[in-house]
């Protein structure tokens, strides 16, 4: 889970720029490992914080991007800080109009894209390089336009750029679904994108290869390093991915009124060497494919999709009254008896979430389906906002949100053998870390700030001692904040008597 503040979806928008070149915290002390809060980066001397804003920062591989000017400041600049400590350096390509940048790790180093003040797609630097590149426009791609760009793990960054007018329907072939001119790039400065369509619909990504569809039907697999592409299957209408890459399930392009879904192993297809129809199941069929993909937004994005759960053993059909209508074994193709409900909440770890048939009192109930293990854990007020967040065992933990907010709430834990209900934290964010089997790290509204139009919060910082029941605040009325596991959180203060970007730990000592 994210511990990123909502407010960062526009994260490059809102940096301002940083200073002169001279100003540098007063200490370089290490933070890495982290013993006690470390300030790694102080405004100039004499600084005031901006009433009306607040001061994000971004994490650039190893590296944190941040800024304490304003808008007006008359030579606006960036700096880069590592987040281990040492001396700041200003970023003198991250210019005024540069936007948008992101990280991505690869084997000969980290390089950073973002989007110039002509909207270009650039390589900005390669961060392990001494010194600072001068940013290179990608060859082969178009001007930015929404979604932009974005890092995979595998060591490639992806980019997409929707064709416009945008569709109402999503992630299907042959029904006017919204389109895109997608690209990938290796990460070598020097070579161009590569291409994957013009008209693409829908893609997955796992490991190092990426399936394409495009709005003709065309299913393909692509290695965005080698740039090698094969043809997986024609006449595809929907397809989507189960999270072990292996197991595929596909609906066929037809009369878009009854059309029949299939499952293929890939494991299987890449042995053989070649595709079979005897290699795909017939699982059932999309007898709503017209009210499906998103076509009728009253009735929800999810009808005429398949949901898997985690461990990728079971994928269950959603149908136009958002409850699941069909369900399957994805080692076997067998088809599986799905309990009354009245609705689906996707899946967690390996059981689907259900909503029971009950219409005076929210009850929820978790349901196995490779061996039919119905458990209800929740029974309350039907308007109750419940999340659960993590079964262990017999075992269920969730979040119940506050009635007047619901990005704070309780963490409760229920037995869903006994019914046992226990409460873990009186009171935490809708987003938290477990650190350990007792401790939870958590960011809880502080403060609103009204940023022009719109209303950004502050947040505090807490470690939440389930044992001892103690909170432990880290930081007050943070601008902006991010958990990370081996080494603590980092956080920029601009409301404190210490202004500036810090880390601190969150272990035990």
């Amino acid at each position: 889970m994210s511990l990123r503040p909502s407010h960062l979806a526009a994260l490059p928008l809102l940096l301002a720029a940083c200073g002169e070149d001279v100003v540098a915290p007063e200490s370089f002390a290490s933070a890495c490992p982290l013993v006690e809060p470390v300030r790694l980066a102080a405004p100039p001397a004499g600084w005031q914080p901006g009433a009306s804003r607040v001061y994000p920062f971004k994490q650039l591989g190893d590296r944190l991007l941040y800024s304490f000017d304003g808008p007006s400041d008359p030579d606006p600049g960036y700096w880069l800080v590592h987040r281990c400590g040492g001396p700041p350096q200003r970023f003198p390509t991250f210019t005024p109009g540069t936007v948008l940048p992101f990280a991505l790790a690869t084997a000969e180093g980290t390089l950073v894209y973002a989007v110039d003040r002509e909207g270009r797609h650039v390589v900005l630097d390669r961060l392990d390089v001494p010194g600072f590149d001068v940013p290179r426009a990608i060859d082969g791609l178009p001007g930015y336009d929404i979604p932009g760009g974005a890092p995979h793990e595998a060591g490639y960054a992806l980019f997409a750029r929707a064709n416009r007018p945008l569709g109402a329907a999503r992630q299907a072939a042959g029904v006017d679904a919204g389109t895109a001119v997608v690209h990938t790039h290796d990460g070598d400065p020097d070579a161009p994108a590569l291409h994957l369509g013009d008209d693409v619909v829908s893609l997955a990504q796992h490991g190092g290869q990426l399936l394409v569809l495009d709005d003709a039907g065309e299913l393909r697999r692509v290695d965005p390093f080698t740039r090698e592409v094969e043809p997986v299957q024609s006449g595809v209408r929907y397809f989507t991915l189960a999270d072990d890459g292996r197991h595929l399930i596909w609906q066929a392009l037809g009369d878009d009124d009854v059309e029949p879904v299939y499952l293929r192993d890939l494991e299987v297809s890449a042995r053989l060497a070649v595709v079979k129809p005897g290699l795909d199941r017939e699982i059932g069929v999309n007898d709503f494919a017209a009210r499906s993909w998103n076509r009728m937004p009253d009735q929800g994005l999810a009808v005429g999709r398949w949901t898997w759960t985690e461990d990728s053993a079971a994928a269950a059909l959603v149908g136009p009254d958002d409850t699941f209508v069909a369900a399957v074994r994805s080692d076997t193709g067998e088809s599986l008896k799905i309990p009354e409900h009245r609705q689906q909440r996707g899946a967690l770890g390996q059981d689907f979430v259900l909503v029971m048939p009950d219409v005076d009192t929210l009850v929820l109930a978790l349901w196995r389906p490779t061996d039919g293990d119905l458990r209800v854990w929740y029974r309350g007020p039907a308007d109750a906002t419940v999340e659960p967040r993590a079964r262990v065992g017999d075992e269920l933990e969730y979040f119940l949100a506050e009635p007047t907010d619901e990005a704070t709430g309780s963490l409760l834990r229920v037995h869903l053998r006994t019914g046992e209900l226990t409460e873990r934290a009186p009171r935490i964010g809708r987003e938290y870390r477990q650190l350990d089997a007792r401790r939870y790290f958590t960011a809880v509204h502080a403060e609103p700030v009204q940023a022009g139009a719109d209303i950004k919060w502050t947040y505090d910082l807490l470690v939440f001692d389930a044992d001892t029941r103690v909170y432990t605040t880290i930081a007050e009325r943070v601008d902006d904040f991010l958990h990370l596991p081996d080494q603590g959180v980092l956080y920029l203060d601009s409301r404190g008597d210490e202004p500036g970007l810090w880390a601190a730990p969150l272990v035990s000592h």
